[in-house]
């Protein structure tokens, strides 16, 4: 599976990634709430996660699946 990133979202990873190490994307199928566009990042080793719109704002959204690996 890909992931597209538009450059805000890919300076937003690189600023998250920079803040708490490395982190797992995900994207999810659209729904009324999510937008395909959108990309999900949770840090390693946490079950916290961000959701980083197309323009590359980053929004905590709370407790997710934790990410390992």
């Amino acid at each position: 599976m890909s992931i597209e990133l538009t450059a805000a979202q890919a300076r937003a990873v690189a600023e998250l990634a920079e803040r708490e190490g490395s982190v797992t994307l995900h994207q999810i199928a659209e729904t009324p709430t999510t937008h395909t566009a959108d990309v999900y990042a949770t840090p390693r080793g946490t079950a916290h996660g961000y959701r980083i719109t197309v323009n590359g704002e980053l929004t905590p959204i709370g407790e997710t699946l934790p990410a390992t690996g």
